[in-house]
């Protein structure tokens, strides 16, 4: 499936490769389903970046638009005024602060840089972590080689042809495998959709699906698109869109009878690492046991379960060095990765093999963590929950992972998952100095310097807006709990 390049959603090549991972589920599934999926497809047509009349070989990152700007560089953000900002960074986490702050800094463009390696990362403007619409990125980012770094000085100019189709088509392809309890589902799943090479991330884990069947729950292995890019606003939540749109159209019914997904992202050499939500870890006892963690992991196809109420499991690598990379290419000799195969295989079809069950003592301890940052009426239901987890609750259990949600620190490079995530960055941003984005919900920025009366009035207005949630949990949690209250 690598032959075909540079997987973008929406494309021509993605309609190649549907039709290869098609004919490879055929070969061991009973029923095959293809999805359409509306997304925004955003092609590199052409780039020329020239400084002082030497061309530098270098790729756009999307959502760049078409442009042709020139200007002096600087690598400093106070001295960028309508100059062209080059950036050494030190992860592709990184790109999105800095570039927001260029845009502040009303630089023309940004040209970042990482290592020898050509890579891709989507460039984001607006409230992060937002499902909703969001502007179009105001300026170009690019990126460049280390060795050719040194070479962005003096004057620059900057062309760049690009395309964007809000209408394209992405494809969700499914095989389907009969089993003895046909109301009672398993998810395993991977996404096709890949910047530059993608083997790693993520057409090694495609290539494994068809190595999964259950004698015991009917079981659908999934390649989704748009897991990279592809959300149709420009919206700062801009991965997992292909499978955050295909679950929201499934019906209730059919959401409530998927047991467990179980997905596959970023398999690499390096050492498996297992993020689960909390109830799940039990499943790898004598299968593995040396990095589970309870804690959902938001940059992946799993997440979109976890919010439609599905506990979910999400296997990768604990390091892929060539992440949307030029090189991310697979030696299919190499021990390590082999190793890495045969335990996943062994490990899923183990699980999908056996009993699934759900531990709520784990859920109960979450519940137990998020009273540390809960309001007063909230901690009244919290105290509810943990009854009837007690109890061992599967309806009050799944509905509970709907209330998990991110949490970014704009200075840091990745979000964190909370339960009541609304609660927790509300009162992360009384502690920190620095802007809390909180998914899907709003930005929140303290003022770097003010007087203490609008310092006083700005905690009035977090506290406010604490209650406000607050209440807007307890009405769900009402509508969850009232046949017990």
């Amino acid at each position: 499936m690598s032959d075909e390049g540079e997987i973008i959603a929406g494309s021509k090549e993605e309609e190649k490769i549907k039709n290869k991972i098609r004919k490879i589920l055929e070969l061991v599934s009973d029923e095959i389903r293809v999805t359409p999926v509306r997304v925004l497809n955003w092609r590199e047509k052409e780039i020329i970046v020239e400084c002082e009349g030497n061309k530098i070989d270098a790729i756009s990152f999307p959502y760049s638009l078409s442009t042709d700007t020139e200007g002096n560089v600087s690598d400093n953000f106070s001295e960028c005024n309508d100059k062209i900002l080059k950036v050494n960074i030190t992860s592709l986490f990184e790109v999105n602060k800095y570039y927001i702050n260029a845009v502040k800094a009303n630089c023309k463009a940004v040209i970042f840089s990482l290592d020898n390696e050509n890579r891709r990362f989507v460039i984001k403007y607006g409230n992060m972590l937002d499902y909703g619409p969001c502007p179009p990125p105001p300026i170009p980012a690019i990126y460049v080689k280390s060795s050719d770094f040194n070479k962005i000085r003096g004057k620059c100019r900057i062309i760049i042809e690009s395309e964007i189709n809000p209408y394209a088509t992405g494809y969700v392809i499914e095989g389907i495998t009969n089993a003895r309890n046909e109301n009672t589902v398993v998810h395993i799943t991977s996404h096709h959709d890949h910047w530059l090479a993608g083997e790693r991330d993520d057409l090694l884990a495609v290539s494994l699906l068809p190595e999964f069947r259950s004698n015991l729950y009917e079981t659908h292995l999934i390649s989704y698109t748009a897991e990279e890019s592809g959300s149709i606003y420009f919206s700062t939540f801009s991965w997992s869109y292909g499978s955050r749109t295909f679950l929201s159209n499934l019906g209730s019914e059919d959401l409530d009878n998927i047991l467990i997904n179980i997905n596959l992202d970023n398999i690499s050499e390096y050492e498996i690492i297992i993020k689960t939500v909390p109830g799940l870890k039990d499943l790898f006892s004598g299968l593995y046991t040396t990095n589970i963690i309870d804690v959902p992991e938001i940059y992946t196809d799993s997440y979109s379960y976890i919010r439609n109420g599905i506990p979910s499991i999400d296997i990768g690598s604990k390091n892929n060095p060539h992440y949307h990379g030029e090189f991310d290419k697979i030696d299919p000799n190499d021990s390590k990765i082999i190793g890495n195969i045969n335990l996943i295989k062994n490990i899923i079809s183990k699980i999908i093999n056996n009993n699934i069950y759900y531990n709520f003592n784990d859920m109960i301890e979450q519940v137990k963590n998020s009273m540390l940052y809960a309001h007063p009426p909230l901690k009244t239901y919290l105290v509810n929950l943990i009854d009837r987890l007690r109890d061992k609750d599967i309806y009050v259990y799944r509905n509970l992972l709907k209330f998990y949600g991110g949490i970014l620190d704009i200075e840091e490079n990745y979000a964190n998952v909370k339960l009541f995530h609304k609660s927790y960055g509300i009162e992360e941003m009384i502690k920190r100095k620095s802007t809390i984005c909180i998914e899907n919900f709003q930005c929140l920025e303290k003022p770097k310097e003010s007087s203490s009366t609008y310092y006083r009035y700005f905690t009035y207005y977090l506290n406010e807006l604490k209650e406000d949630v607050t209440n807007e949990y307890t009405d769900q949690l009402y509508l969850l709990l009232k046949k017990f209250l």
